[in-house]
């Protein structure tokens, strides 16, 4: 196999490792999750999950060799709960505020999203 494939694995291969929570330790504390129920209740779950619509992926060689894995989002993120999902429930939509773009993401989340982009030496 080519340097390039081999590179172009072991970024791919680190990126899902930092997105399995294997590269880097666990953070000591969860991430609230954003929902807020009709009565003004916040739901006592914690964010499980982080998914980007619309996301192009990318792996970019520079003239040393090293490979750096990048994505860019063209639409939103949704965040999922640890006690109700998506909070949608039986044949409804998902709600605003489990949807966010980027700039509007808690700020550990968009922490989290910023650590997924690698860089091999």
């Amino acid at each position: 196999m080519s340097k390039f494939a081999d590179d172009l694995i072991e970024s791919l291969a680190e990126a899902v490792a930092m997105a399995q929570g294997t590269e880097h330790p666990a953070p000591t504390a969860s991430i609230p999750c954003p929902f807020v129920y009709a009565n003004g209740r916040s739901c006592t779950g914690h964010v499980i999950r982080i998914e980007a619509y619309k996301a192009d992926l990318s792996w970019n060689i520079d003239a040393e060799g090293r490979a750096a894995f990048d994505f860019q989002t063209r639409s939103h993120y949704h965040l999922f709960c640890s006690e109700k999902g998506n909070h949608a429930g039986i044949r409804r939509q998902d709600p605003a505020t489990m949807k966010f773009w980027f700039d509007q993401l808690p700020e550990r989340v968009q922490k989290i999203i910023e650590r997924s982009c690698v860089v091999t030496p």
